[in-house]
């Protein structure tokens, strides 16, 4: 990331703070800038391993409740 890149970055982080932003509307961000699978990779490849065992834990229940049935 360059300077230029990284000032514009910061005046972003600043204003997402300021509008408080949540999970939702960053998820909607990062669908519509094109880096989902980006994203989901560098945050497993980054986790430790209790993060990622806790997220399949929880990801493996829902989807045995029948809540999420695209799993």
């Amino acid at each position: 990331m360059d300077l230029n890149q990284k000032s514009s970055a910061d005046h972003i982080i600043e204003h997402l703070i300021a509008i408080d932003v949540d999970g939702e509307t960053m998820h909607y961000i990062i669908e519509k800038t094109g880096l989902s699978y980006q994203m989901l990779h560098q945050l497993i490849m980054l986790a430790g391993d209790n993060e990622l065992n806790y997220v399949l834990s929880e990801r493996n229940e829902i989807h045995d409740q029948g809540k999420n049935t695209h799993l």
